[in-house]
Order: structure tokens, then sequence, then C-alpha cells
């Protein structure tokens, strides 16, 4: 096999199996079915139960392993039909949107510290007094 059907191959893997889990699911599963339509035989329905058992992978992660898998099946299969490279062309291109609702925040305090965070809001704060830190009896 070439090496750019061999990238092409492992670009189709990636797209499919981030999109597991994902709201572009669908889509991606449409697009390898239009692959898989042009395979003949047992591989084809092999193909189809792994389609379906992955389906399940949990949001937002990306299985090594099932990238792997794929990677082999669509280097295989255009190993003996370069002429799958343009289904394989419409997966690759499938990409997750950005999702700017999710940010990642990381907050520490260490010895005895304490950490007030907010992000895109207003953060309100009232403190009393500290009769028990003073080392004072009531």
């Amino acid at each position: 096999m070439n090496e750019e059907l061999a990238e092409l191959a492992a670009s189709g893997a990636t797209a499919l199996v981030s999109a597991m889990g994902t709201d572009l699911w669908q889509e991606a599963k449409r697009l390898m079915g239009g692959v898989l339509a042009q395979v003949r035989g047992s591989r084809r329905n092999e193909l189809s139960a792994a389609l379906t058992r992955q389906s399940t992978a949990a949001r937002g992660a990306v299985d090594a392993g099932a990238v792997r898998y794929w990677t082999d099946a669509l280097s295989q299969l255009l190993d003996r039909n370069p002429d799958l490279a343009q289904n394989v062309m419409a997966l690759a291109s499938l990409r997750i949107p950005e999702r700017p609702d999710i940010v990642i925040q990381v907050n520490s305090a260490t010895n005895s510290g304490e950490v007030f965070a907010v992000q895109n809001g207003t953060q309100h704060f009232a403190s009393g007094p500290k009769s028990h830190d003073s080392g004072e009896q009531p």
C-alpha cells in the first residue's frame, strides 16, 4: 500500500472513532456505511458488526485500540480497492466541532490556603469573624 492511502486510512479511522459517542456519530456511521456498501462477503458483515458494537464508546473518549482496529481495516479495504479512497476521504474530513462552552479550570491551594474561583460569572464572597482562630476564648 502506498503511503498516501495509509495516511488516508489512519485519518478516516481517527475521524470515525472520534465521532463515536458524540453528536456526529450518525453522520460518521452514514459515511462509513458508504465505504462498507462497496465491500463484499463476510468482511462486510464483520465490519458492520464492529461498527455497531463500538458505537457505544463514551462521549469524547478516543480509544487507541479502536483507532488501530479501524486503521487496519481501512488499510486492508483500500489496498484491495483503491476506488474506496473517495469515500474514506469524506469520512476523514469529518471534524468534531470546537466546543467553546467547555473550559478546563484547575485550582490549587496548599498550606491551609483557600481558593475562590469562578468562570463566566460573578462570585460573591462574605467572611465572618474568625473567633476560633484568634486564640481567644468566647
